[in-house]
């Protein structure tokens, strides 16, 4: 059974704006219409549809835009790589440094190392059909060095982990606003002094153990975090 006119028109308008730059005016629903053969319904569906998906942004009187969808962590344990392919988005990294250290007395503490053991610090450029969305810096225990040192780092490290049987199963998450550096704004491409979305996650695997501690910055306009929070009942009084 043929797809919907209005969803192969989603399809091609989708792709359009992934090879435009955020900001770039679309054509009107007008010129739109005449392009693809349809009638303004039909394009109007497609459009409502991409705006959902963050793709474009609309202003009455101005015309449409282009835009990028908005990653958004749910309360559930999902990897950066789930999230971005649950949006049609093409996950990649830039690997920045990998290297074994002697972590600070905090860290050390957090994963549960000995006075002076070694760890593997991996710092990555997270993104999002090629464009970067997240700094992040990760640090392990040296027991997973082997591991990581074979995995392909542009990829999820995650799932490769999860591959060969140590599972991220929880995480302990802080979330802040900060000011990102002069080095993550250009890493971001993000203006002096612009804000970041701060997410710290200490993983632990399925019997307690640490087997990741990293700090995310993320773009400030493309990443939220996302909750269902109820009212715990009150006690009854005597």
């Amino acid at each position: 059974m043929a797809e919907p006119k209005y969803v192969e028109i989603l399809s091609q308008l989708r792709t359009r704006c992934a090879d435009l730059a955020v900001g770039s005016k679309l054509s009107s629903e007008r010129a739109l219409a005449a392009e693809f053969g349809v009638s303004a319904m039909t394009i109007r569906q497609s459009l409502s549809k991409l705006g959902e998906e963050g793709w474009i942004r609309r202003t009455r009187g101005s015309g449409t835009y282009v835009s990028r969808p908005v990653v958004a962590m749910g309360p559930s344990l999902t990897s950066l790589t789930e999230d971005l392919r649950r949006l049609g988005l093409t996950p990649g990294a830039k690997v920045l440094r990998f290297e074994p250290v002697i972590p600070d007395l905090e860290t050390t503490t957090i994963l549960a190392l000995r006075p002076n053991e070694q760890a593997v610090v991996l710092e990555r450029l997270r993104t999002a059909d090629g464009e970067p969305l997240c700094h992040e810096i990760s640090v392990y225990p040296a027991r997973l060095k082997q591991i990581l040192s074979a995995a392909d780092l542009t990829r999820s490290v995650h799932e490769t982990l999860a591959a060969e049987g140590v599972v991220p199963y929880s995480t302990f998450r802080r979330v802040r606003a900060v000011v990102a550096s002069p080095n993550e704004s250009a890493l971001l491409e993000l203006p002096a002094g612009a804000p970041a979305l701060e997410i710290v996650d200490t993983f632990s695997d399925a019997l307690g153990e640490v087997v990741q501690h990293v700090r995310s910055r993320y773009r400030f306009d493309r990443y939220e975090v996302v909750s269902n929070i109820v009212r715990l009942p009150h006690p009854l009084n005597d």
